[in-house]
């Protein structure tokens, strides 16, 4: 042993000090996550110093939870910055909790295939009627309209333990908005027609009561507002895995995570002489708009045909240039997202990989509601 590795940990004191395996380390250093101080250029032997046992022990930890490879890597590096460690931890914590409502809502089901005359269960929920009318409102845009597609015509209806959660697709964007509430009642959910979800944000406007009243069951679901009751029958279609297509298409560790004004974003993309193209879907054509970013890194909107347009607005989200040959720029179906902005009020975060990747416009202050677009090619 030299002087310089006396100094040092083998891979197995390291092993016994973090909780890893000697395996685990050597793959974590083949995948770029936590490589040795010192590997010795003879043996191979790895050595490590005494500042990486803190390192690898919160791999260890976050390994033990099931945390995906890039977002052991992404908590590495921001292990000194918490605020961001604490993000990637409450996105990991809450696809561990979609999974098992997932299973125990699966697990209904086949009990149900099993024994379908077994009295049929309820699910009953108070929720906030203003936040309840706020979440169709987030989502309905999103509802498909094509008559060969019925699954998708509907808002799917997800109880959790503490809320519900309303999903909606039409293949080209993906809406999704969480309630929290009072329930009672194993985990269910149902897909609502979207003649039954407009009666619904009808009744939402209605005064006298604070709260919603909401009964979930396989067969029917009801709502009453200040004792005036709405019952709709669910579609008989299983809607798609929607978590399993936002995992496959949104990264756990997006490239792009920016900050920005809806507000702004939705008055340049109103504006009089923003940018645009045009491009034909299924002999539709439509509007579309270009995302880009400054050189402060701030969101801009571009000229999606590459020339830099002309009288660049002022603020966080104005029509400038294309900040180079080698800047992000990324096109998307104008109508769509001023959907996905809403009202446009608040700070919003656009999270996207690239060029040709989904992007998700998510709000700031929760991590729950958000909205998938899907790209255009330009």
């Amino acid at each position: 042993m030299t002087a310089v590795e006396s100094e040092l940990r083998s891979i197995g004191e390291l092993a016994r000090a973090s909780g890893l395996t000697v395996s685990a380390l050597r793959f974590y250093d083949r995948s770029g996550v936590l490589a040795p101080a010192r590997v010795d250029p003879v043996t191979g032997y790895r050595w490590y110093t005494e500042e990486q046992v803190d390192p690898a022990r919160l791999v260890a930890g976050l390994r033990r939870v099931g945390m995906p490879l890039a977002g052991i890597a992404e908590a590495l590096r921001n292990r000194h910055r918490p605020a961001e460690v604490h993000r990637l931890l409450d996105a990991h914590l809450r696809r561990l909790e979609d999974g098992l409502a997932d299973a125990r809502r699966e697990l209904s089901r086949i009990r149900s295939l099993i024994d379908p005359e077994e009295t049929i269960v309820t699910t009953r929920l108070v929720l906030s009627r203003t936040d309840l009318a706020a979440a169709v409102d987030a989502v309905r845009f999103a509802v498909g309209a094509d008559p060969g597609l019925p699954v998708l015509s509907g808002v799917l209806v997800e109880v959790e333990p503490d809320g519900v959660r309303l999903v909606a697709t039409d293949r080209h964007r993906l809406a999704v908005a969480r309630v929290g509430g009072t329930v009672d009642g194993p985990p269910v959910s149902a897909l609502l027609p979207v003649a039954a979800v407009d009666e619904l944000r009808a009744l939402l406007d209605l005064d006298g009561a604070d709260s919603a009243e909401v009964v979930v069951a396989t067969d029917r679901v009801t709502v009453a507002v200040a004792g005036r009751p709405l019952t709709a029958v669910p579609l008989p279609y299983d809607f798609p895995d929607y978590r399993r297509l936002l995992r496959a298409q949104l990264g756990d560790v997006p490239t792009y995570r920016i900050p920005f004004d809806g507000a702004a974003l939705r008055a340049a993309l109103t504006a009089d002489g923003v940018p645009v193209c045009h491009r034909a879907h299924e002999g539709v054509e439509h509007e579309v708009v270009a995302l880009g970013l400054d050189g402060r890194g701030e969101l801009r909107l571009v000229d999606p045909d590459g020339v830099v347009a002309a009288g660049g607005a002022e603020g966080g989200a104005g029509a400038a240039g294309a900040g180079g040959p080698d800047a992000l720029r990324v096109a998307v179906n104008r109508e769509y997202l001023l959907d996905a902005l809403g009202s446009g009020d608040g700070q919003l975060v656009l999270e996207l990989d690239g060029p040709i990747a989904p992007l998700a416009v998510r709000r700031a202050d929760d991590a729950h509601a958000f909205s998938v677009l899907m790209p255009v090619r330009l």
